[in-house]
């Protein structure tokens, strides 16, 4: 994942590094800490992307948890427990950490202040993506087409929307918000910036990790 796209460009632009492109993932050099990002995809074409930027987050989560579950049925019958697997539920990101610090340039460090600082408008910019969530609405606020939110993060991206965001404001953090929120992966499209045309840091045994040759070389007939 080493490139986020600019607006209307294909996931595929990820893989394919372009001078074109608004925003070179750190991913991409290795250089300095990743970010996390979002952006929002349309309704009609989920590999289309509609903001003209990402959405970089001020200030990356403290904690990243990603929950895997299968989803396992249990029915008791007189001779016995009889299980049903269905698979596996949707993937759910949950991440917790806070704002950046609430500065004034004139002022420094404010509470009464801090909607006129930068880490507020960060925080709003979040706090609307999940309030929007990708949906589009009619004049009467009914949700008529529903897109889905792109997170983009360390090593690969996550289709999908939020299901919860907490705020806590609390003595400890005077001039920052303690932010929660939970995201429901759709669909991970998983990519390692070394692997998508650059191969000069992979590993001498990485390339090996592929079958060559025919079956007769693996010894089958």
């Amino acid at each position: 994942m080493p490139h986020i796209p600019s607006a209307n460009q294909d996931f595929k632009k990820i893989q394919t590094p372009s001078s074109e492109d608004a925003y070179v993932h750190p991913a991409a050099t290795r250089g300095r800490a990743i970010p996390m990002a979002f952006q929002v995809t349309s309704p009609f074409n989920r590999n289309r992307l509609l903001l003209p930027h990402a959405l970089v987050m001020h200030v990356n989560p403290s904690s990243f948890e990603e929950s895997y579950v299968h989803k396992i049925e249990r029915i008791q019958t007189r001779g016995g427990f009889v299980e049903q697997h269905w698979g596996s539920e949707l993937v759910q990101i949950t991440a917790s950490g806070s704002t950046g610090a609430f500065m004034n340039l004139y002022t420094g460090l404010t509470s009464v202040l801090r909607q006129k600082t930068i880490a507020w408008d960060r925080y709003r910019d979040l706090y609307e993506l999940f309030c929007n969530n990708a949906s589009v609405y009619d004049p009467y606020g009914n949700i008529v087409l529903q897109g889905n939110i792109l997170l983009m993060y360390d090593r690969g991206n996550y289709l999908g929307t939020f299901r919860s965001f907490d705020m806590e404001e609390t003595e400890d953090s005077p001039f920052a918000f303690k932010i929660n929120w939970t995201f429901k992966v759709e669909q991970t499209l998983l990519a390692m910036s070394a692997l998508s045309g650059n191969t000069r840091n992979v590993p001498n045994f990485q390339s090996q990790n592929v079958l060559s040759g025919s079956l007769s070389s693996l010894g089958g007939a």
